[in-house]
């Protein structure tokens, strides 16, 4: 009973509200609704710039577009860090790139579906999809030279879309990677710090979430397809993020055949804190996106 009730917390996220919109960070925005091809309605904000130059943008679970609220997580606290994405946008902005950041699945504002089941990536890449589809058929976006900072599950479903529809993402001038998971390793990881009662019961977890969500953890990982990825990649992590271990993306790293850079946020820091780094030091993010969208 316990492990089936574990398994269900760890892949339905609870929805995060919207507390923030671009407007209360000084940024003038668009509301955006788009489809992903299996029907799911998506919705975002498009952030625009002066410029010809424009990031997609997506959250980790089990975020929104504009990030992570503390309040109203119950017993299963996962964080007392609040993350403000958009303070990460606006760096992005004040650079000179306009940005579209959108609700996944099962997130925000976006559609339900799955009955609610996240794949971490493995059910959500087709957002991201729909995400590029929008933006190469919207006569403001289409010519605009295009860039990624994705996040943690939204890094994950970015890097298995570009893999699985290398012909759309073709043209993708650069990615900022923050904190790509294998998430195998997060849960063990995440149990031990959070949970480590229930540690020893990962493989019964593991074997409830394949009956939840078609997959068990292991299968919801970028790992197989990285190497496929043309784009210039920099991968971001904490290095004392407590849910992981270095050697998960330090193995992405290590795949990736394209241009590629490997980050450490070093400091006593959480995983949360990575999410928020960017948004008052983002020299790093905006020196690697310049070298390539110029």
């Amino acid at each position: 009973m316990i492990s089936k009730f574990l398994a269900k917390a760890a892949v339905v996220p609870p929805r995060k509200p919207i507390v923030k919109t671009p407007e209360d960070y000084g940024l003038e925005y668009e509301n955006i609704d788009f489809q992903a091809k299996d029907g799911i309605n998506l919705k975002g904000w498009y952030i625009p710039s002066n410029t010809d130059r424009l990031v997609i943008f997506t959250h980790p679970m089990p975020f929104n577009r504009y990030g992570f609220h503390t309040k109203g997580q119950g017993l299963a606290r996962m964080s007392n860090v609040e993350v403000e994405l958009l303070n990460t946008v606006k760096q992005l902005h004040k650079a000179g790139y306009g940005v579209f950041i959108f609700d996944f699945r099962n997130h925000g504002e976006s559609d339900s579906a799955n009955k609610g089941v996240c794949g971490v990536g493995y059910h959500e890449w087709p957002d991201v999809v729909a995400a590029m589809e929008y933006i190469k058929s919207n006569k403001e976006l289409q010519d605009k030279s295009v860039g990624m900072v994705i996040n943690c599950m939204g890094a994950n479903a970015a890097l298995i879309a570009m893999a699985k529809e290398p012909s759309l993402f073709s043209e993708i001038k650069a990615v900022v990677a923050i904190q790509p998971v294998s998430y195998d390793i997060f849960m063990e990881h995440y149990l031990q710090d959070k949970m480590s009662i229930f540690k020893g019961k990962f493989n019964s977890i593991n074997e409830q979430v394949k009956k939840i969500a078609g997959v068990g953890f292991e299968e919801m990982s970028p790992s197989k397809y990285i190497s496929k990825i043309k784009a210039p990649i920099m991968y971001v992590q904490v290095r004392n993020d407590a849910w992981t271990e270095p050697a998960d993306v330090q193995s992405f790293y290590d795949k990736t055949t394209s241009e590629k850079e490997l980050f450490w946020i070093e400091g006593d820091l959480e995983r949360f804190d990575g999410y928020n780094y960017f948004g008052s030091k983002p020299e790093k993010m905006i020196g690697w996106l310049n070298k390539f969208m110029k």
